[in-house]
């Protein structure tokens, strides 16, 4: 009776929504979720436990970025070791198609194009000979003919109506010799008009995120009138790339987008602040403005890319810059902004964490105190011995262990394996912290090499301990992403670390 009478609370607490997700908010007749397969591809299985849950919460899109993972046939050079099989993207379409839930596929063609022009197959649409990640907006009788093939191959295995192009983040617009004598408004409007064209000839709708046409709006009024423009805001002033009054007056139709992963967060470091406040204050802005969809994006990766060169800039190899923990350890904000969604009200923080950490992970009143102030605790990048809000590792260190120390007395009697998210999470930001302090004596002025013995022994067992982090990585994300990315994740987080104790091993016998 017990658990009876507490899944009736979690479900009057925090599903004022039917479980067959019908409309459940007249503003938002769209309501999505983004999954990013740049650096994360989580597994068929996965994906469709996910999509069950935010079935019963009200979600009824996914936008999905397969970016390499497409099962491309006719431009299969583009696929990666981690590709779908069509039969998987079937399975997905379908199975979400039945949760009542539209599966559009997001296709850059612009900007953020990295993976399709690295390849020697693409690379007369280069805007840039080596920084590879944008096509030159004045090759676009070879775009449109490409790029109608590559968005015809996965139209055909998604019947939305709905086709995201990207084009956001276009940062080397006008860079070329010949781009550097047009208009980017006018560079931008042309090239985007004319993918839009390829989507509207397959009977669907293109979408696009709005950051460079709001920053470049002088001929907006040129682009499809049934064209839909995502405005992102992540926690920031509502005009940050230009005056959303110049797509308002086009009478547009907008969408907008939120974040539970985005800049700086990364494998150690969650901004969970900052992405609570996000929901708090852009979802009732963008029910104030008529939007009429919305989004929660996550972003496995910052959407840049290092690179390893040959002669000629031939790319031998593509890194993404920063990796994040997976989605896996987020629920707590994939409920936050289904909630925020469909109340009428903002989301009040503190009293939501407080009533999840009782009703979802059956905590104590104490021990909910405590999971509150995991979340109220400030992280940051940590550089030069200092994090970017000038606080001194020392203290960052002290902190956290205070909180760690009161943390891990803290077991949830329901939910567990998802709670231990959460602890894992704090346990790869202390060792992270740790062995930023050490690295940072490292640099100091003071440092010479009779001191790398000392610190070798301080850094082995900061490694120890991130050995044994890395085996509770993969045990807790086991089957979430495709066999070998947790492997990949934990190689990312400890290259560093393992080829400074290398550098230190050396120097002890000089």
């Amino acid at each position: 009776m017990r658990s009876i009478f507490f899944a009736i609370i979690f479900l009057l607490a925090f599903c004022p929504w039917s479980a067959g997700g019908e409309n459940i908010s007249s503003v938002f007749g769209v309501r999505a979720f983004y999954i990013d397969c740049r650096a994360q591809v989580m597994t068929v299985s996965a994906i469709k436990k996910f999509a069950l849950d935010l079935s019963q919460k009200g979600i009824n899109a996914l936008i999905i970025e397969y970016e390499a993972t497409f099962p491309f046939e006719k431009h299969a050079t583009l696929c990666n070791k981690f590709v779908y099989s069509r039969k998987d993207i079937r399975e997905i379409v379908d199975y979400c198609g039945s949760l009542g839930i539209d599966v559009i596929p997001l296709q850059n063609c612009f900007g953020h194009c990295e993976y399709i022009l690295r390849h020697d197959r693409y690379i007369k649409l280069r805007e840039d000979w080596k920084e590879v990640s944008q096509v030159c907006p004045l090759k676009i009788e070879e775009a449109k003919r490409i790029f109608s093939e590559i968005f015809g191959e996965v139209a055909a295995l998604h019947p939305s109506k709905y086709f995201h192009i990207g084009a956001d983040e276009t940062y080397l617009l006008g860079s070329c010799k010949e781009c550097s004598k047009k208009d980017k408004s006018r560079l931008f409007v042309d090239y985007v008009k004319a993918m839009c064209e390829i989507v509207e000839k397959m009977g669907k709708t293109p979408i696009i995120w709005a950051d460079i046409i709001l920053k470049y709006p002088e001929v907006a009024h040129e682009l499809p009138k049934n064209l839909i423009y995502v405005d992102w805001n992540y926690g920031w002033n509502p005009d940050k790339f230009g005056k959303l009054e110049n797509i308002f007056k086009l009478g547009a139709k907008m969408w907008g987008a939120t974040a539970l992963r985005s800049s700086p967060d990364n494998i150690y470091l969650t901004n969970w602040k900052n992405h609570f406040e996000n929901i708090k204050t852009f979802i009732p802005f963008a029910k104030a403005k008529g939007y009429k969809g919305i989004i929660q994006t996550s972003w496995s990766t910052s959407g840049t890319y290092g690179f390893y060169y040959d002669l000629g800039c031939e790319i031998l190899q593509m890194y993404p810059i920063r990796q994040v923990y997976p989605m896996s350890g987020f629920q707590i904000l994939i409920d936050a902004f289904c909630k925020a969604i469909a109340d009428d009200e903002s989301l009040d923080i503190d009293k939501f964490i407080l009533s999840y950490a009782l009703e979802r992970y059956g905590l104590s009143k104490e021990d909910s105190g405590i999971f509150l102030k995991y979340f109220k605790l400030p992280q940051a990048r940590v550089r030069g011995g200092r994090d970017t809000n000038g606080v001194e590792i020392v203290q960052l260190l002290k902190d956290i262990e205070l909180l760690k120390s009161n943390f891990d007395k803290i077991s949830a009697r329901r939910n567990v394996d998802e709670f231990a998210h959460y602890k894992l999470m704090l346990d790869l930001r202390v060792n992270y912290l740790k062995y930023k302090e050490i690295e940072f004596e490292y640099n100091s002025q003071r440092y010479n090499v009779k001191m790398a013995e000392k610190l070798a022994e301080r850094l082995e067992k900061v490694m120890l301990q991130s050995d044994k982090l890395s085996e509770a990585f993969i045990k807790f994300n086991k089957g979430y992403l495709k066999s070998g990315q947790l492997e990949d994740i934990n190689s990312f987080r400890t290259m560093k670390m393992k080829d400074f104790y290398e550098r230190l091993k050396r120097q002890i016998n000089i």
